[in-house]
């Protein structure tokens, strides 16, 4: 799929190498691993992300129940294997009380510390979450590989809330729409969810996909709202 190739800490568009730059280059943040163009999340786009991955590619599994996968994303280039990975997931939500049911949308994000993609689409002006994020009770847990992960909220308004932990070494990003007071909280959502990491041959999913979100469908122009 065409597009161009950014840089995950800003969404600027980026140089490509040249002899003055063995790597990728942003105006903002100097040399970077660039973030790709969206693929679709079918079973052959993510067989091919998750043998070029150097970071989990998680995955909801079993889906809740009328939910696709919608897309992914990854940080990565010729020189380096996939140091971040985005996989959207969407479908339908319980209405808040008094509202009508709709969509909602999920995006996992693996990455590696310094890559800054995660903290990026969740607003932060850091590169990381820091520390302080993941102190005191969590706001949720999602089992990854079957290990408890938990997470903390890093940011939360009535668009979409943000929650970030640790999961198979490295950040786990979990963005959530809509957001505070449109639909169930976050521990409602994940308690119970799943995951599982596609780079392990023992997870020949047969996957159901559907249309491009536009979470994964940014342009240089910003994120996709």
């Amino acid at each position: 799929m065409g597009g161009t190739a950014l840089c995950p800490r800003c969404d600027g568009a980026v140089r490509a190498p040249s002899i003055w730059h063995s790597s990728a280059t942003c105006a903002a943040h100097g040399e970077v691993v660039p973030l790709q163009p969206p693929l679709p999340a079918d079973a052959d786009h993510l067989r091919w992300v998750a043998e070029r991955s150097d970071v989990p590619v998680w995955v909801p599994w079993p889906l809740p129940t009328g939910w696709l996968l919608t897309g992914t994303r990854c940080v990565r280039d010729e020189r380096h294997d996939a140091q971040a990975v985005a996989v959207a997931v969407s479908g339908p939500r319980s209405a808040a009380p008094g509202g009508p049911p709709g969509l909602a949308e999920l995006l996992l994000v693996a990455e590696q510390p310094g890559t800054g993609l995660g903290a990026h689409l969740a607003g932060l002006s850091d590169v990381d979450p820091g520390e302080d994020p993941c102190r005191g009770a969590p706001a949720a847990r999602v089992h990854a590989d079957d290990a408890a992960a938990p997470l903390w909220t890093v940011a939360r308004d009535a668009e979409r809330t943000v929650l970030v932990g640790e999961a198979g070494g490295v950040w786990l990003w979990v963005l959530l729409w809509p957001g505070a007071g449109a639909g169930p909280e976050p521990r409602e959502v994940l308690e119970d969810l799943r995951l599982v990491d596609l780079r392990d041959p023992a997870h020949a999913l047969d996957l159901p996909c559907g249309a491009l979100s536009p979470r994964v469908r940014w342009e240089a122009a910003g994120v996709g709202a």
